[in-house]
């Protein structure tokens, strides 16, 4: 049961991030990828090619821990190169909703990698 709803959060996300590229990748979120991170659109478009390939992948239970596996490594690569630094910049606004809301993206995006992780993990090894 687990698998499936994860694979449908991912597929979903998917297609969020091709209807809303803009948008922080990872969790699809209202916040948009900052300016000055470079190739946004990309990391948009390719966030959400990997979201449906690895949701695919894991909904039809075909090569479901190499798909996971790749799919969480690559939330959590968004989570320390593109997350981290939005946090690091929001920490230095004096207000406390700024502060608030990107600790918020950034333990949400986490936790969705931390899922897909442990999905990889207890997938066994003899896909």
């Amino acid at each position: 049961m687990g698998r499936v709803l994860i694979a449908i959060a991912a597929i979903f996300f998917g297609v969020e991030h091709f209807l809303h590229p803009a948008g922080c990748p990872g969790v699809p979120l209202e916040k948009l990828t900052p300016a000055w991170i470079p190739g946004r659109l990309f990391i948009g478009y390719l966030t959400g090619a990997i979201l449906l390939v690895a949701g695919a992948s894991i909904l039809l239970d075909k090569k479901t821990r190499i798909a996971a596996t790749s799919l969480g490594t690559w939330i959590v690569l968004l989570v320390l190169f593109i997350y981290g630094p939005i946090l690091i910049a929001q920490l230095s606004d004096p207000s406390t909703a700024a502060k608030v809301e990107a600790i918020n993206y950034f333990a949400d995006t986490l936790l969705f990698a931390g899922a897909i992780l442990a999905l990889a993990s207890a997938t066994p090894r003899t896909d």
